[in-house]
Order: C-alpha cells, then sequence, then structure tokens
C-alpha cells in the first residue's frame, strides 16, 4: 500500500506550486507588455530634437515601469489567494479528522481510518486506536466483573436473609442459635468476599504502584504469622525454608499474594502441611508455595485461574472460597512482570504454585 504524503511535503509542494504558476504569469504578462512598447517606440521614433527626445523616453520609461508594476499588485493577492486554498487542501484530511472525532459519542470507540492520513498525523491517530482498545477492554472488564460480583454476592445474601427467616420463625432454642450460627458464618463469607472483590477492583484501576528491593523471606514469615491462628484450627503445618532472595516489588501486594496463596491451600485443600520455599535463578527468583492436599485435575490448571471458579475438588461448605484467590495472585504477578506457574502430580497428591519474580537491584549488583 502506498504511504500517504507527510503533512509539510504537501505544503511545501503546494506553495513551491502556487509561486511557480504566479510568477510565470507574471513574467509573461510583463514580457509581453515589454515587447508591445519596444514595438510601439521602433513604429514612431523620437523627434531629433534633444528636448522632444527626453521627454518621449521619460514617457516610454513610465510607462514601462507602470507595466510591471501592475502584474506585480496582481500577483501578490493572487499569490496568497493561492496560498490559501493551497494549505486548505493539504489539511483537509486534518479537518475530516476532526469531523470524524467530533461525530462520536461516548459509546462508539471503534478505531479511525489512517490509511488517507498524513505521515505526522499517522502515528498520533495509531495511539488513539490503541487507547479506544484499551478502554474497550476496560469497559467489558468492568462489566463482566459487575456482573459477576452481583451473581456471587446475591448467593451468601440469599443464605443470610434465609437463616434469619428460620431464626425469626424458630421456637426451639438450639435450632434458632443453629440459624444464628450460620448468619454468622454466612457474613463472614460475604465479608471476605468483599475484600477479595475491592482487592481485585484496587489492582485492575490501572494504578502505577512503587517498587522497590523486597525480602521474600520476611514476607513469608509476616504471612505465616497471619495465618497460623487458621492452621492451628486445620491442623496444619505450615514450612519455610532457609533460603532468601531479594525481588523488585510492592511489600503490600506481594503479601496480599503470598497470603491469597496459603489461605487457598489451608480453605480448599485439605492439607496437613504446607511449604513455602524460595530460589534463585539467573535473574529471576521463585517462589513456591507447595501443599498435600487433595490436589486438582490436570484440566483444571488453567481454569481454577479465572474469576469466580471453584475447582471440582474445592471444600467450599466449610471454607466459603471466593473463587478470587488465583485471579488476585495472576494479576499481582502480571503488575510485577512475574510469570505463575501451577502444578498438579495427580489428585491426592497436593499442589504446587510457584512464582517467578525480577530479582532486585541489590541482589543484581
Amino acid at each position: 500500500m502506498k504511504r500517504p504524503l507527510s503533512l509539510r511535503t504537501r505544503l511545501v509542494g503546494l506553495t513551491l506550486l502556487a509561486i511557480a504558476l504566479v510568477w510565470l504569469l507574471t513574467a509573461f504578462v510583463t514580457w509581453r507588455e515589454a515587447r508591445h512598447e519596444l514595438e510601439e517606440l521602433l513604429a514612431h521614433p523620437p523627434s531629433t530634437s534633444a528636448a522632444h527626445f527626453a521627454k518621449e523616453r521619460n514617457e516610454i520609461a513610465g510607462k514601462m515601469a507602470e507595466q510591471l508594476l501592475k502584474p506585480m499588485l496582481y500577483a501578490l493577492p493572487a499569490l496568497a489567494l493561492l496560498l490559501v486554498i493551497a494549505i486548505g487542501f493539504a489539511l483537509a484530511p486534518l479537518r475530516q479528522l476532526a469531523r470524524d472525532v467530533a461525530e462520536r459519542g461516548p459509546a462508539r470507540l471503534d478505531p479511525l481510518p489512517v490509511d488517507s492520513l498524513p505521515a505526522e498525523v499517522a502515528p498520533l491517530v495509531s495511539r488513539l486506536n490503541s487507547l479506544f482498545a484499551d478502554i474497550v477492554r476496560s469497559l467489558e472488564n468492568e462489566r463482566r466483573f459487575t456482573a459477576d460480583a452481583a451473581h456471587e454476592l446475591r448467593t451468601p445474601l440469599a443464605a443470610l436473609k434465609a437463616q434469619a427467616q428460620v431464626a425469626l420463625a424458630s421456637v426451639d432454642e438450639v435450632e434458632r442459635r443453629h440459624a444464628l450460627t450460620q448468619i454468622l458464618v454466612g457474613c463472614d463469607r460475604a465479608t471476605h468476599l468483599v475484600v477479595q472483590l475491592l482487592t481485585l477492583a484496587r489492582l485492575d484501576g490501572g494504578t502505577p504502584h512503587p517498587m522497590q528491593d523486597v525480602a521474600l523471606r520476611q514476607v513469608a514469615e509476616e504471612v505465616l504469622a497471619m495465618s497460623a491462628g487458621d492452621a492451628i484450627e486445620r491442623h496444619c503445618d505450615l514450612v519455610l525454608n532457609d533460603e532468601d532472595a531479594l525481588v523488585r516489588g510492592e511489600p503490600l501486594l506481594l503479601q496480599v499474594l503470598l497470603r491469597n496463596l496459603v489461605d487457598n491451600s489451608l480453605r480448599h485443600s485439605g492439607a496437613t502441611q504446607i511449604e513455602i520455599s524460595i530460589a534463585q535463578a539467573g535473574k529471576y527468583a521463585a517462589l513456591t508455595v507447595r501443599d498435600n492436599g487433595r490436589g486438582i485435575a490436570a484440566a483444571e490448571l488453567e481454569r481454577v485461574q479465572q474469576r469466580f471458579y471453584r475447582g471440582a475438588n474445592a471444600d467450599v461448605s466449610s471454607s466459603q472460597g471466593s473463587g478470587l484467590g488465583l485471579s488476585i495472585v495472576k494479576r499481582i504477578v502480571e503488575l510485577h512482570q512475574g510469570s505463575l506457574n501451577i502444578t498438579a502430580p495427580g489428585q491426592g497428591s497436593g499442589i504446587a504454585v510457584t512464582i517467578s519474580l525480577p530479582r532486585g537491584q541489590a541482589s543484581a549488583v
């Protein structure tokens, strides 16, 4: 496909063409008038009188000067008019682009045409088209997120309402206390779901996060300390190896990442041991969370990373999972320009989640 001329080339070329046309016309008129005056002079030679000759000469010189000046007086306005027309023609693609943008509404985000645009404007329009595509993806993600969130919140709210109705209608103290206990469980599940939704919304907001060198072992120790109570309640051992590594990241987000991985193992797998290991491999550091729980099927390794998806082996009745833990982990890994790998030897053999993150600047030095 032939590339359109640049805006500068159009302006320069059309301006030179306008000047050339005007000056050619001016030269032609001047030559014609000068030739006419010379023919008149030769056809009627002046008298021999010196005074009369000088008078004739002055008259002829004045007429020639007048004839030379007239084309210039006409040429300048004509040149200005041609320049206005030429520049207007050169800027026509910009006016068309302005009209295309003005005709668009908030819901119209299809790409702008770039084939007929000058070379100086085409990169700008291409970047606008890329921005439109990002906005479309963002709006689609927001609509899908809102629909999924509304669907997921409907279930715990309906359960709370049902248990409240049971508690109100019950005359038996034991049955009423059981219903009230289920209301508290439902509140805990709804609270956990809302917290996960807010975390995911903040991660999808596009706000840049300041990065710094972070020691993974310190993050792991803090997360294990926060999870110790749940681990004791579920009779699960938490193990942390002796390795350490510096990575380039945001401490709070890395803490959220590891907390979600540990919570997933505690809540869903029925594991009796969760091991966190840290290793260094070239420019990356590997953070692995491994458990000995029920594991997942190989067909579900990709699906468990989707939002609101719960594995077939997850203990949903007791864990009140939201299906957002691994989605949050995946998003945090993307923000850190890392990679996520989930392996499961087989059902009943546990699961291992390995996060590869760029190493910190201090460790690189």
